[in-house]
C-alpha cells in the first residue's frame, strides 16, 4: 500500500509522552470505523506532534539535507492545516479489502472543528500522494473519513464491529504515536491454510504458535526526551510469549548467518542485535529501542544502496548522451559543437540541445529558435523543460529543477569541444577509449542546460568543481560510449591526458 509523502513521514514521528487516559479516549473515538477485518490501526495525536524535531533527528540520518528540508516543510504544512481546522487525532486503518489502493483515513471531529476544511485537506493529501483520483471524505458517525468510495461505502453501511484486542493495543501506552497490529480470524486462518508449518530452518513447528498464540502487537514512537522506539507483542499465555520470543531470536540468528556474504549487512544486524534487549513479563513481550540511533545504523546500508542505485543511472544518463553524440556524428559527419554560433561567432545554444533529437526529444527540440540565443524569450521558457536524463540522480533537485545540469564537456582548444566547431572521429588520434567527452561535474559548477557553458579547463590543472556527487570520483563519457569511474586519486597528468584528443598520451585502466 502506498502512503501520501504527509504520512509516511508521519508514520515514524513521536512527541512528548500523553496520558494513558487519552489513549483510552482515542481507542474509544475510532472504535465505531473497526470492521471485522481491519488488521491494523495507527492513531497519531495531532496536538503533541513535533514534525520538524522529529525529523531532523530521525529521518535526517536517513535522507539527504534536501529531502529533510522537503519533508519537513511538506509534513508540517499538512499537520499544521489539520490543526487549525480543529483535528486533534487522525488514525489510519488498514483493511487488506482496500489493499492495493487508498488507506483510509479517520478524523473524530470535536467541538469547534471544521469538517469541510478537514475532509478536503484529507482528500487532498490523498490524491497528492498518487493514492488514487477516487478519493474523497465524507462525516460518518461523527467522524470525517478519506478513502476510496469502495471503502466509505463499506465504512458508511457496516455495524460498528467490537475489536477489544485493537483497543488494548492502542490504550495500553502513553506515546502520542501508536500503531497496532491485529490479525483478524480470517487473516489467522488464511495464514494457517497458506503455511501450515514454519520453514525447516525456524524448526518446522506448526505456524500455529504465530497465528494463534500472538493476540497482538503495539508500536509506540516517541521523540522526547530522546527519540525511542517501544514494542508490546500479546502473546495467548506465558509459554507462548517464550516460545515467540524464541522463534524470534532463532530467526534474527538464521538472518545474521545468511547476512555473512555481505560484511554491510552482516554489521548492522550485529550492531542492531546489541541496541535491543527484549524482556518477557507473564504473557507479553517487549523491548525498547533508542530510534535515532536505530535509525543511524540502518541507515548506512540504505544510503549504500541508494547511492549504488543513483550512480548506476547516472552511468546510464552518459551513456544516453554519448550515443546521442555518435548519432549525432553519423548525421552531420562530426559531433556537435560545444554551442552553435551566429556568423559573427557569437554564441547561441549549447551541444545538449542540439542532441535533442538523439534523446527523444524531438517535441521539445521543435520548440527551439536556434537562430536566437538560449536566453531569447522564446528558448528562456524552455530552461524549465530540461529532458530527465540530463540530471545527475546525485545532485540537487533544487538546480535540476531550475533547469541546471552537471553534466558538462571539457573545454579546451585540444578536446573534442574546442568551440564553435565539431570534431570528426577521425580527429581523436588519441584513440576514442583515451579521450574524455562528457564529465559529471558538482553542484557548484552547475550550468544552465541550454546556455552555452561548459567545464573550461583551469589552468594550472584541478580537478576543483568536478568532485563531489559520488563519494570516491567522479563518472565520465568517454568517446568510444563508455563510461568510466574516475577515483579521486587520479593524477593530475593522466587526468589531464584523457581530456585532450591529439596529445599522444595512452593511459591505462590502473591509472583511472
Amino acid at each position: 500500500m502506498m502512503l501520501s509523502a504527509p504520512l509516511i513521514v508521519l508514520l515514524a514521528i513521536g512527541a512528548p509522552p500523553s496520558q494513558a487516559e487519552g489513549a483510552a479516549k482515542a481507542a474509544a473515538a475510532v472504535a465505531p470505523f473497526l470492521g471485522d477485518e481491519v488488521a491494523a490501526v495507527a492513531h497519531l495525536d495531532l496536538a503533541k506532534l513535533n514534525v520538524q524535531t522529529f525529523v531532523r533527528s530521525v529521518v535526517g540520518t536517513l535522507a539527504d539535507e534536501e529531502d529533510v528540508s522537503r519533508i519537513t516543510k511538506t509534513a508540517g504544512d499538512w499537520v499544521e492545516a489539520l490543526r487549525k481546522a480543529g483535528a486533534k487525532d487522525l488514525f489510519l486503518l488498514l483493511d487488506p479489502a482496500d489493499v492495493p489502493g487508498v488507506p483510509v483515513l479517520v478524523v473524530p471531529l470535536s467541538d469547534g472543528a471544521d469538517d469541510r476544511a478537514v475532509a478536503k485537506i484529507l482528500s487532498d493529501s490523498l490524491q497528492r500522494g498518487g493514492l488514487g483520483r477516487g478519493a474523497a471524505s465524507e462525516t460518518i458517525r461523527g467522524a470525517i473519513v478519506s478513502g476510496s468510495p469502495k471503502a466509505l461505502a463499506r465504512i458508511r453501511d457496516a455495524k460498528p464491529t467490537a475489536r477489544p484486542e485493537i483497543a488494548l493495543a492502542l490504550a495500553g501506552g502513553e506515546a502520542a504515536i501508536r500503531i497496532a497490529f491485529v490479525p483478524s480470524t480470517t487473516q489467522r486462518r488464511a495464514i494457517e491454510e497458506s503455511m501450515p508449518n514454519l520453514p525447516p530452518e525456524l524448526g518446522g513447528a506448526p505456524i500455529t504458535t504465530l497465528s494463534r498464540g500472538l493476540r497482538w502487537a503495539a508500536l509506540a514512537i516517541a521523540a522526547d526526551p530522546k527519540p525511542a522506539l517501544h514494542i508490546i507483542v500479546q502473546a495467548e499465555d506465558a509459554d507462548t510469549a517464550k516460545a515467540i520470543l524464541t522463534l524470534a531470536q532463532d530467526a534474527f540468528k538464521l538472518l545474521a548467518r545468511n547476512a555473512q556474504a555481505d560484511p554491510g549487512l552482516a554489521e548492522l544486524i550485529k550492531a542492531l542485535s546489541q541496541t535491543t534487549t527484549p524482556q518477557i513479563q507473564g504473557d507479553r513481550i517487549s523491548f525498547d529501542a533508542n530510534l535515532e540511533k536505530t535509525a543511524a545504523l540502518v541507515a548506512v546500508p540504505i544510503r549504500k544502496a541508494r547511492e549504488a542505485a543513483r550512480r548506476s543511472q547516472c552511468i546510464n544518463n552518459l551513456k544516453q548522451i554519448g550515443l546521442a553524440m555518435h548519432n549525432y556524428h553519423a548525421a552531420y559527419n562530426t559531433f556537435p559543437p560545444a554551442y552553435s554560433a551566429t556568423k559573427d561567432g557569437k554564441p547561441l545554444l549549447s551541444w545538449r540541445v542540439h542532441i535533442l533529437p538523439y534523446l527523444e526529444q524531438q517535441s521539445l527540440y521543435k520548440q527551439f529558435k536556434l537562430d536566437e540565443p538560449w536566453d531569447s524569450a522564446n528558448n528562456k521558457a524552455l530552461i524549465s523543460r530540461m529532458p530527465p536524463m540530463l540530471a545527475c540522480p546525485s545532485g540537487s533537485r533544487k538546480l535540476a529543477g531550475e533547469g541546471k545540469t552537471t553534466y558538462l564537456t571539457p573545454r579546451g582548444a585540444d578536446t573534442i569541444f574546442p568551440g564553435k566547431t565539431g570534431i570528426r572521429l577521425q580527429e581523436i588520434t588519441d584513440g576514442t577509449s583515451n579521450t574524455i567527452m562528457v564529465i559529471e561535474a558538482n553542484d557548484d559548477s552547475a550550468v544552465t542546460w541550454t546556455k552555452p557553458d561548459d567545464w573550461e579547463i583551469p589552468t594550472p590543472f584541478t580537478t576543483k568543481g568536478l568532485l563531489g556527487h559520488h563519494p570516491g570520483g567522479t563518472n565520465a563519457g568517454f568517446a568510444d560510449g563508455s563510461v568510466r569511474f574516475l577515483r579521486d586519486t587520479i593524477l593530475p597528468r593522466n587526468f589531464q591526458s584523457l581530456l585532450t584528443r591529439d596529445g599522444g598520451e595512452v593511459i591505462s585502466a590502473d591509472d583511472l
